[in-house]
């Protein structure tokens, strides 16, 4: 790598995509460095792409002509080729000379099935280059650091792990959402659980939706109907407990989390899981799968459930919802762990990162 670093840029991309887990990391990361170094880090950011104002107001922002593939792929390594360029979302370009690169997980080799196949030869392709070719890796679980050795090859020593925050939710203002079905629980006063994810086949809602629908469960599901550009044809899936309500606004979704009876993360495979953070520290009870890196990330703030039986998540609900005493213990357990996430401990952790790759803070 040589010489060091001229100035430290950040890849914007994240910015022009809707928000997911994977964005919403690389928002929060990047707020808390441009404030902690104003004027100190450049912002590039494809055409047409909106910063927000906490953003641009601290950093020096450099919108290119260029957009999406071209933007990250072509003209960002050229760009930043005396920098070190640092990338959170996700997609990085592959071409950079000295990049800080995140890695949030290797779903991609893990669960192939789940993804198109256009989609998933592109996104191992990057990811293997990247792995060889990046100054440092980031990533968000020590679970997710193992994984990167066992499918990448990814040294230890080249890893760093910055976990998300769940403090970005206290800023949320919870505004009620017009959802039938949300409505229908309310007025008879029964249980329903809310669910974040895709119909990705790795995040495992079906058979969760199968259980809590022959038990009489209603549920309503954020995010599920999004995202069929990307992954594969998940299939028919009706429910008539089931309110599917689309992407929601953040105060939306913070209104679900306080209502429901549980929130109900039946994925069987994530890097961090950061809606279960979410949860936890709004005071929404969690149940989830013991299944990567959720006993690491959730610890004793919710209830895990075996991969292979569904009921024991509807036997969790049920139990939540019939003893207080019990949901009163889950909920404070929940927010003692959520309380070890916070978006400044991990921007400390990331300076240390940086700093290792040669960017004198």
């Amino acid at each position: 790598m040589g010489h060091r670093p001229r100035a430290l840029a950040v890849n914007g991309r994240f910015l022009s995509q809707a928000t997911t887990g994977t964005q919403r990391y690389a928002l929060e990361l990047t707020t808390c460095l441009v404030a902690r170094h104003p004027g100190r880090i450049v912002l590039h950011v494809p055409q047409g792409t909106t910063v927000p104002a906490e953003i641009a107001d601290a950093a020096r922002v450099r919108e290119s002509r260029a957009t999406g593939q071209v933007f990250e792929q072509v003209v960002l390594p050229w760009l930043t080729r005396r920098d070190l360029l640092l990338s959170l979302g996700g997609p990085a370009p592959v071409l950079a000379r000295r990049q800080v690169a995140t890695l949030h997980d290797v779903s991609v080799f893990r669960h192939p099935e789940t993804y198109s196949r256009g989609f998933r030869t592109w996104y191992r392709a990057m990811y293997r280059l990247l792995a060889r070719r990046a100054t440092r890796v980031l990533t968000v679980s020590d679970f997710s650091a193992g994984e990167l050795q066992a499918v990448l090859g990814v040294a230890p020593s080249r890893v760093d792990v910055v976990p998300n925050g769940s403090d970005h939710v206290d800023r949320f203002s919870p505004q009620r959402p017009h959802l039938g079905g949300v409505e229908t629980a309310l007025a008879d006063g029964g249980p329903w659980v809310l669910c974040v994810g895709t119909f990705a086949r790795h995040k495992n809602l079906v058979p969760a939706l199968d259980a809590l629908e022959a038990a009489g469960l209603r549920s309503v599901v954020v995010g599920a109907r999004g995202g069929t550009r990307v992954f594969a044809d998940a299939g028919p899936a009706r429910w008539s407990h089931a309110t599917f309500a689309g992407r929601l606004s953040d105060d939306e979704l913070a209104w679900l989390y306080r209502a429901a009876t549980a929130f109900v993360f039946p994925s069987l495979y994530e890097g961090f899981g950061i809606p279960v953070v979410e949860a936890q520290r709004i005071g929404c009870p969690v149940v989830a799968l013991r299944a990567g890196p959720m006993a690491e990330v959730a610890g004793d703030g919710a209830v895990l459930c075996d991969v292979d039986d569904a009921r024991q998540i509807v036997d969790a609900v049920r139990e939540i919802s019939a003893d207080p005493a019990r949901r009163t213990a889950l909920v404070e357990a929940g927010q003692r762990n959520a309380a070890r996430y916070t978006w400044d401990a991990s921007a400390n952790l990331l300076e240390k990162a940086l700093a290792e790759a040669g960017w004198d803070a």
